[in-house]
């Protein structure tokens, strides 16, 4: 059979971001590399894509090196146990100084394992052209080759191409695997919400508010809380930087809380859990406050029995096969015009590792963030 080799012109060479140390705390930009290197070239059934987005999400921290001990949160299905080799879990591969630092799954896990967006510019790959739009690379860089089995095309007349690292992305998809599968929500019930603004938590504010919940939202500071309430819905946010959470959540629910949804663990958990009703549910999504070693919590076990309490851990990963059906809801959702879901952009490949730590700090403006590596042609598609 005769290749396949269709191409439109790409540069000669391109740039790269690489880890360069192990990290303390937040990482900063003095720990990754920005190194200028030849252009990849797509072997047969790959295609060279043009980076346009890069997803940028805290669950990476815990993959990246440590300067000092590593916390819990950076372990995996086997921690604590001396053998582990009968797990049937998906663990993502540790990212090592010296490697190309990434922002999709590795080993992937699916065709919805990417954290990049692109543009493909070489083909040699049936039922890939250059200029199509796809979704499906790993890593922090200008080109990238990729292998189609791992691959999605995209079309902009559909959803904005940016939709899959945000409104039907794996943030998203976290936020709704979560909320339809473990939190057991009833009408009436209350739920709180931590990291409210982020990516995760304002799908679960507005898919609760939906569901006729009691939404209180946990965000850092006052721009944060206003865009739960007025943009989101939630019927109150507290500002994590300016107010003591128990007394806050005494005040809005003196009852209690019949559900929290914990993104970030932390100093803010115990507040919450403390708060929790008999029959609550802790649903732990995600450490974003330890993911850095600064932050830790701890749960008092007493409680937890006298209250007949419920704690459900989840990876988005053991549910790859939902992903279909969330990205079906969702878009409706969005089309309906039933559905918020903002983005923040930082402009530049330059500016990936700044995105990452104003992430895992809080310092952006909420929503899900995004790098934007090179200009996105796709819109002139679009009739959005």
């Amino acid at each position: 059979m005769q290749d396949i080799i269709t191409h439109i012109e790409a540069p000669s060479r391109h740039r790269a971001w690489f880890v360069d140390r192990p990290m303390r705390g937040v990482p900063e930009p003095d720990d990754f590399r920005l190194t200028e290197e030849e252009t990849p070239e797509p072997a047969e059934g790959q295609i060279l894509v043009r980076t346009i987005y890069i997803s940028i999400a805290p669950g990476v921290r815990p993959l990246l090196p440590y300067a000092s001990d590593r916390p819990d949160v950076a372990g995996n299905s086997s921690t604590g146990r001396k053998d582990a080799s009968g797990d049937h879990v998906p663990n993502p591969m540790q990212i090592r100084v010296g490697e190309r630092m990434r922002s999709g799954i590795v080993p992937a896990m699916s065709a919805y394992s990417g954290g990049t967006v692109g543009q493909v510019v070489e083909s040699r790959a049936q039922g890939f052209a250059p200029g199509d739009y796809v979704f499906g690379g790993l890593l922090w860089q200008e080109y990238e080759v990729l292998d189609t089995r791992a691959v999605l095309k995209l079309d902009p007349a559909d959803l904005p191409i940016e939709a899959d690292l945000t409104l039907v992305g794996r943030s998203s998809f976290t936020g709704w695997v979560g909320y339809r599968r473990y939190c057991d929500a009833k009408p009436g019930e209350t739920i709180v919400v931590s990291a409210a603004a982020g990516a995760v938590g304002m799908l679960v504010v507005q898919m609760a508010k939906a569901d006729g919940l009691r939404v209180v939202g946990i965000a850092s500071g006052p721009d944060k809380c206003r865009f739960v309430i007025e943009s989101l819905g939630a019927d109150a946010c507290i500002d994590r930087t300016a107010e003591d959470i128990g007394e806050a959540l005494d005040r809005l629910l003196p009852e209690g809380v019949d559900i929290y949804f914990d993104n970030v663990a932390g100093r803010t958990q115990l507040p919450v859990f403390s708060r929790l009703k008999p029959f609550g549910r802790l649903i732990v999504c995600g450490m974003a406050a330890e993911y850095n070693g600064s932050e830790s919590s701890t749960l008092p076990t007493g409680m937890i029995l006298a209250k007949r309490l419920s704690i459900r851990g989840f990876v988005v990963l053991d549910h790859e096969d939902d992903f279909e059906t969330f990205r079906a809801d969702v878009a409706r959702l969005w089309k309906d015009g039933k559905l918020v879901y903002e983005h923040q952009i930082y402009r530049g490949i330059e500016s990936a590792p700044q995105a990452l730590a104003d992430c895992l700090t809080g310092a952006n403006g909420g929503g899900k963030i995004l790098v934007r590596v090179s200009p996105d042609t796709s819109k002139d598609c679009m009739p959005f």
